[in-house]
């Protein structure tokens, strides 16, 4: 409505009055009134009917966009209107105008709107990039050790009879290989509870998994492909630190983020058994974090470190199986076919080996 101005006598003295639409509170029935104040009281004139009341028992509500402000009048009733002037005037009486005038003032500059949601971008971007990853660990640490050791066996089920199939490999190789892996986890300080499983990987090939309670995979044709037991300590000593740090369970939280928040914030562990539902899947398909890569690549070094195997035996196999990979990946081969070798879910190989030939024990 365009606001006009009545002129009306009252005690000699000439009130201005502004249209205003009426709600009495009683009946939804919406009327033309004109409302005014002088001093300390506001003059409410409907259909030959003057209502009174003192300027401070009204309420007017905040300002937002174009949007017509309300005032609440003490008995109920409501008078809506769109006179600025007015409005302005009132608010001085009030004593409200302060926050809500600068917000009303910010929300109509497209300048201070632009930048607003500039920041709110810059809040949402780093709240992915350290708040997400924050909340992942705290949530997958937080897992009691009956939880974290359903999940590891459930787990192993749903690769088995997805992706794996039993091992070939001989009897006594898997003796040897297994105490290959007690060494290695006792000289890490890893937990006792650790265990090596062995599978044929088929279409997964190459490769070697880490799951939730300590389960690390190997599978008969990573065995195949290197060329000695250091090679292979090497790659276990990097699966039990994908163990240690919970890798596989963050990266399946850091990829559900709405679910991760509810279940840190609730501790709902229902939503997190949930979410580590996905996790066999995420294992195959997943690529991990450089972060999670250099901290699993640090324990193997470490590992290295201690035992005295030189670096190039780990660089090695690393290098065999990027060789094999990029035979793979030939003709759009990763396109057509789900095969994948351990790394196809990794970064940068070349950057990685150079990392480990440089921090890891000299050869001897």
């Amino acid at each position: 409505m365009t606001p006009v101005e009545s002129d009306l006598r009252n005690d000699s003295k000439i009130m201005k009055f502004i249209p205003v639409a009426y709600f009495d509170g009683k009946v939804s029935t919406r009327r033309e009134a004109l409302l005014s104040f002088e001093g300390e009281r506001v003059t409410l004139l409907c259909d030959g009917v003057e209502l009174s009341y003192p300027v401070a028992t009204l309420h007017l509500s905040q300002a937002v966009g174009s949007i017509r402000r309300t005032i609440r009048l003490p008995d109920g009733g409501i008078c809506e209107t769109s006179d600025q002037g007015f409005v302005e005037e009132l608010e001085q009486i009030l004593g409200n105008c302060g926050r809500a005038s600068l917000l009303h003032r910010w929300e109509k500059s497209l300048t201070l709107v632009a930048a607003a949601l500039g920041v709110m971008a810059l809040i949402v971007v780093l709240f992915m990039r350290f708040g997400i990853p924050s909340l992942a660990r705290q949530a997958a640490f937080a897992l009691p050790p009956a939880v974290e050791n359903s999940m590891g066996r459930e787990s192993l089920a749903v690769l088995d009879r997805l992706f794996t199939k039993p091992s070939k490999l001989a009897a006594a190789r898997r003796v040897e290989l297994t105490a290959l892996f007690r060494q290695v986890v006792t000289a890490s300080g890893a937990s006792p509870g650790y265990r090596l499983e062995f599978r044929n990987g088929g279409a997964i090939g190459a490769n070697a998994f880490a799951l939730p309670s300590g389960i690390v995979i190997i599978t008969d044709q990573l065995v195949e492909l290197a060329k000695n037991d250091d090679e292979i300590a090497a790659i276990l000593a990097h699966e039990q630190g994908h163990v240690r740090g919970r890798h596989a369970l963050r990266h399946v939280f850091q990829n559900s983020a709405t679910g991760l928040i509810i279940a840190t914030m609730t501790g709902d562990l229902v939503s997190i058994t949930s979410l580590a539902a996905t996790l066999p899947t995420a294992l195959v398909d997943a690529s991990f974090s450089r972060t999670f890569e250099r901290e699993a690549d640090d324990a193997a070094i470490s590992w290295m470190k201690s035992a005295g195997v030189p670096p190039r035996r780990y660089a090695e196999i690393l290098g065999r199986l990027q060789a094999q990979l990029d035979v793979r990946t030939g003709d759009a081969f990763d396109q057509k076919n789900p095969a994948r070798n351990y790394l196809s879910t990794h970064p940068d190989t070349g950057e990685r080996i150079r990392r480990i030939m440089k921090d890891g024990p000299k050869a001897p």
